[in-house]
């Protein structure tokens, strides 16, 4: 069988590997406990239960912008506002079938063959691949003094004239690390200067504990223009545990965001509009939700 060579290269999911070998083995009976991927424990707020299902009773689950709806661009503004006291515009907005999707699209909308993009370790799983499938190269930087918190050196050092693009994420996954605030300020302003995409994965951000908190990467911005490289990736999988409804973000650059929902729309023709109303839901209702979750981990 001939295949082509993405499909002879890319290595399947670990992460999905791992629950897949989770559920066999807790199907026997087995002892065991589940590291693999990231599924909180607690239910989705009752607000998104109520919207999705209010939606559902009309019948009229049809297709969404390719780029989100109305409502959930408005919903992912304001939770960026709050958030991360940014104001932002729809243009400035992307929903996608999870935080992965819009990663993957905002990796395809911005590298070529042979670009680079650097990412601390120990990182999430997909980084490698879905660099790999663009045809770029992934470089991972494993921190010089054994720790789990990268420096600006150990960064700075792997940079060549072929990086395009920086990915931070932040709680990280799988270490949990809370990368220091002065690390941040320090690698935007590192991007800016260097004209270099940062990728703010910020899936984990509001699950923080003991009072630390992830930092704002907006507070260490000076380039508040269109011309801006910073791409903040979230969804509401982890801070509202849910995982299974696939809903994710990414705020950018108002012609990034073009390029993106161009690709994303010979993709998956955009997110489920069922699903955007439970997203919806959940952003703008009662928040108490994420404090619960933070008790469950």
């Amino acid at each position: 069988m001939s295949l082509s060579l993405i499909g002879r290269t890319i290595g399947e999911s670990v992460t999905l590997k791992l629950n897949q070998t989770f559920a066999i083995l807790k199907e026997k009976g087995e002892p065991v406990i589940h590291l693999g991927g990231g599924e909180p424990k607690s239910k989705a707020p009752i607000d998104a239960i109520t919207a999705i299902a209010a939606h559902l009773n009309t019948g009229e689950v049809r297709y969404a912008p390719v780029d989100g709806s109305i409502d959930m661009k408005k919903a992912i503004i304001r939770y960026t506002l709050a958030h991360y006291g940014r104001q932002v515009e729809p243009g400035n907005v992307i929903a996608s079938s999870g935080a992965k999707q819009a990663l993957m699209v905002a990796l395809q909308a911005i590298l070529d063959p042979q670009d680079e993009v650097i990412f601390p370790s120990p990182y999430w799983v997909s980084y490698t691949e879905m660099v790999k499938l663009c045809g770029a190269i992934p470089v991972p930087v494993v921190p010089e003094d054994g720790t789990f918190t990268p420096t600006m050196n150990d960064i700075t050092q792997n940079v060549t004239s072929y990086t395009k693009a920086i990915i931070i994420n932040s709680p990280n996954n799988p270490s949990g690390a809370i990368y220091p605030d002065s690390f941040i300020k320090d690698i935007v302003e590192f991007c800016e200067l260097k004209g270099i995409y940062l990728i703010m994965d910020d899936i984990y951000h509001l699950l923080t504990f003991n009072g630390k908190k992830a930092a704002n990467p907006y507070n260490y911005v000076k380039d508040h223009s269109e011309n801006s490289k910073l791409i903040i990736i979230n969804g509401v999988s982890k801070a509202y545990a849910m995982t299974g409804f696939r809903i994710g973000w990414a705020i950018g650059n108002k012609k990034l965001i073009f390029a993106m929902a161009n690709i994303q729309g010979h993709q998956t023709s955009g997110p489920s509009i069922l699903l955007q109303k439970a997203a919806i839901g959940a952003i703008n209702g009662v928040q108490s939700s994420i404090e619960s979750l933070r008790s469950t981990l």
